[in-house]
């Protein structure tokens, strides 16, 4: 008697993530590691776009798809086999898992402990992309740019200076080893990022012009080069070294509003540096990470 389908599915799919950590890369091609958010993906400029709600956001939730298959084509063309692909954007429910390969995994739903990088601790991965990224809270240019929480956040410092979740998100993959080999979004939030990924490619796919206007490539051109790119970069991993994180960091969350600064002051290892501002020391960029999303998510009111 066979294996009933649905078994196999399941085992198929616990292969994939309990995969031993050298399985990936050491013969069978290389593991990437997919981060995506929806603010950075060509043509997005407004809240119509980027929510269940909005007019148009079941067209972009399909371009942003269609920008990880790009970077997957274009990956798989040099070498890689094995991907992880976390869906980094709002309820983290946006991409059309049925139009991926079947052989990716997906990371998708929050909160979830490591946020947008959730599953890049498992395994070992040979780089990491982020596709459809934005500038920080700090930018004064960026399209939709924010850190973490638009709503809730003005901005975010990791180790004293401005980040984006890009930045913060680079040093959770430098934690584990995995460096980044691509980005992409629009200008504002490639600059931001550039100086810190050592030399990994990079796709301009809009200019931003103001919080919600860009001069953008059309969804097939964006894609186009987030392909190109993406083979450019997994040819390169034989030429990258594994980054490593540097040791204990401090991030600080500036909120919008009195109160969950007061709050959040009353755990014994957050300091109030300001009245809208908290500062934590934490053990390592994930632990950091662990913190944002406690702030952003934690209520008494949260659902049993």
């Amino acid at each position: 008697m066979g294996i009933p389908k649905n078994v196999a599915r399941t085992a198929c799919l616990l292969a994939l993530l309990l995969a031993p950590a050298n399985a990936a890369s050491a013969k069978d091609g290389y593991r990437v590691f997919v981060s995506v958010d929806m603010e950075g993906v060509t043509g997005v400029v407004g809240p119509g776009q980027l929510s269940s709600a909005g007019a148009e956001y079941q067209r972009f939730r399909k371009f942003m798809t269609d920008e990880v298959l790009a970077a997957i084509a274009g990956a798989r063309a040099a070498g890689a086999t094995d991907f992880v692909v976390a869906d980094g954007h709002g309820d983290m429910q946006n991409l059309l898992i049925e139009d991926l390969p079947a052989d990716v995994v997906v990371v998708r739903g929050g909160p979830r402990p490591l946020g947008m990088m959730e599953g890049v601790e498992r395994g070992r991965f040979d780089g990491a992309m982020l596709i459809g990224y934005h500038a920080s809270a700090s930018s004064l240019t960026g399209v939709r740019a924010h850190t973490f929480s638009s709503a809730r956040l003005s901005e975010v410092r990791l180790n004293g200076a401005p980040a984006s979740e890009g930045l913060v998100n680079a040093a959770i993959a430098a934690q584990f080893g995995v460096p980044i080999i691509l980005a992409s979004g629009d200008d504002a939030a490639m600059d931001e990022l550039r100086p810190a990924l050592g030399g990994a490619e990079t796709v301009t796919v809009k200019r931003a012009a103001g919080y919600q206007a860009t001069e953008t490539l059309t969804p097939q051109q964006g894609q186009a080069l987030i392909r190109a790119a993406a083979a450019r970069a997994v040819a390169a991993i034989p030429t990258r070294a594994a980054p490593k994180a540097k040791g204990p960091v401090t991030i600080d969350l500036t909120f919008h509003a009195y109160r969950p600064a007061e709050i959040l002051s009353w755990l014994p290892m957050v300091e109030r540096t300001g009245a809208r501002s908290v500062r934590f020391k934490a053990s390592d960029p994930a632990a950091a990470m662990k913190f944002v999303d406690f702030a952003l998510s934690y209520s008494v009111e949260l659902e049993p």
